[in-house]
């Protein structure tokens, strides 16, 4: 009788309703994230310079590489919540919630200490000295201070999204980011230099953790269930941490060590040069990275049904949609770099032809990656995903310092595109065996033929064209380039899409 009050007190919403609102909430996010992105960096080369901003470049790597600490239990956390919230048991399901924001607890603390301890080291690691040591290691320290309240926010919100109800902490994170950038830009203009951007990211994360904190005690509350510490669900949590803290390690690692190692080999303004060009990889990458967010817990609810017909339906779908996604935003990207870095900071800003077709390359392939892995890890395949991605993680390393040695600043790209592509073979034969699948070779190929093409395309096109008179005229270009690589993309499968269309999948 209990159990049937909290079902219908704690009705489960619809899967694509909260995919829906998850995808709606990530996309506002993400373009307050580019717009802070387009308004701050040229903020930041005119108050800080090039060589102080890509000394915080190399910090910010730093720290990034320390954030692997947080072991990545959110997708572990979201998954065992998703699985337990669909079977209808909600003890369980409030237990896993409430065990898992111990074992947070503990890695805050752990991370607050460990950040401290490498504050100290921060000046003899860039090789700074005088009153520039002082303030990028006391504003390390604030940074230190506000991922690790960005790491307590991640369990608030990955508890409602868990839970299918992701627009209140949605909502947090954009309010709460608008008045982070309104304070570093105060700040700027104030005179405070490096101190505006750790600052600004602090009020940002106080006011979303404030908010996702209400949040979550109010659907922990609705549950209905007794607070209580289960050290068998904290063992699990922390016997499979080894293996998430593996795949952090590895995606951490090699994603946040690029800044660090290019200043290490080359220079500070080269970190920024090669960061600024990259920037709109990242802002395409994180459009992409809305699809994977909101699709996790939605998939892995699905995944608790047990249905391997179902589930390979939908997981084929989001593979589709991440395919001719990212194939047109990086091959767009690819096709107007130079120009938008040449409107947006100034055209000795970007690097050559080569290493922004080689990033677009790259990104590509790590989006596809990307996406299998969340598949895999919805699935609650942690062990395996983890080894490979630390396995990624290591020979990235490896090869962005030869490639550096060797090449210079061209060997970073090189490095991730090697490395993502091997993960993404792994990653896709075990998605294969697990959901029992069928690869459809002249599928593989015609797909193949079509990245080869669309970015060629681009290639082509990147050489030929160069605009410098106006963002008006920058963004049609940018419509007409889309639109005439979706054609292209289009012609060369017309029949797949033709055939998908009447299936309702696109």
């Amino acid at each position: 009788m209990v159990k049937k009050l909290k079902t219908d007190l704690f009705t489960a919403p619809s899967r694509k309703r909260a995919t829906l609102f998850l995808a709606a909430g990530g996309y506002v996010n993400t373009a307050i994230v580019m717009l802070q992105t387009l308004l701050l960096i040229p903020l930041y080369l005119y108050y800080i310079g090039a060589h102080t901003y890509g000394l915080w470049l190399a910090s910010g790597g730093i720290l990034g590489m320390l954030a692997m600490m947080n072991f990545g239990i959110s997708s572990m956390l979201i998954q065992r919540v998703s699985r337990s919230y669909s079977e209808k048991d909600f003890e369980r399901t409030g237990a896993y919630f409430f065990n898992g924001m111990i074992v947070y607890l503990v890695i805050c603390l752990l991370f607050g200490l460990v950040g401290w301890a490498v504050s100290e080291a921060i000046p003899l690691i860039l090789k700074v000295a005088g009153d520039d040591a002082a303030v990028l290691q006391g504003c390390f320290l604030l940074a230190v201070v506000a991922m690790v309240v960005a790491i307590l926010n991640e369990c608030l919100r990955s508890f409602s999204q868990a839970l299918l109800r992701p627009v209140v902490p949605m909502i947090a994170m954009a309010i709460g980011r608008i008045i982070g950038i309104a304070v570093t830009i105060w700040m700027l203009y104030d005179g405070f230099a490096l101190w505006s951007i750790p600052i600004g990211t602090v009020v940002g994360e106080c006011i979303i953790g404030i908010v996702s904190c209400f949040h979550a005690a109010l659907l922990f509350r609705q549950l209905k269930v007794k607070i209580r510490a289960d050290y068998q669900i904290i063992r699990e949590y922390v016997r499979t941490s080894p293996a998430l803290l593996m795949a952090r390690m590895g995606d951490v690692l090699s994603r946040e060590s690029e800044p660090l190692l290019i200043t290490v080999f080359l220079s500070p303004e080269v970190t920024a040069a090669y960061m600024i060009t990259r920037k709109a990889a990242d802002m395409v990458f994180q459009v992409l990275g809305v699809l994977y967010g909101a699709s996790h817990s939605s998939f892995s609810h699905l995944a608790g049904e047990e249905n391997l017909e179902k589930t390979w339906a939908i997981a084929s779908k989001l593979l589709l949609i991440t395919f001719a996604s990212s194939l047109l935003g990086f091959a767009t990207y690819v096709g107007l770099n130079e120009s938008f870095v040449g409107l947006w900071v100034g055209k000795e800003f970007a690097l050559d032809h080569t290493i922004v077709f080689l990033i677009g390359c790259a990104f590509f392939v790590c989006s596809l990656r990307a996406m299998v892995w969340q598949l895999l890890n919805g699935l609650g395949d942690f062990v395996y995903t983890s080894s490979i991605i630390v396995g990624e993680g290591v020979s990235r390393i490896a090869l962005m310092f030869i490639g550096l040695s060797a090449f210079g600043v061209v060997g970073v790209p090189c490095a991730l595109l090697l490395s993502c592509l091997l993960s993404l073979v792994f990653l896709g034969l075990r998605l294969k065996k697990t959901l029992y699948v069928n690869v459809d070779m002249r599928f593989m190929i015609n797909a193949l033929f079509t990245v080869v093409v669309l970015f060629g395309s681009a290639l082509l096109i990147s050489q030929s064209i160069f605009i410098s008179e106006s963002w008006g005229m920058f963004v049609m270009c940018a419509v007409l380039l889309f639109g005439t690589l979706m054609v292209l993309m289009g012609s060369l499968n017309y029949r797949m899409c033709m055939a998908y269309l009447k299936k309702g999948v696109l």
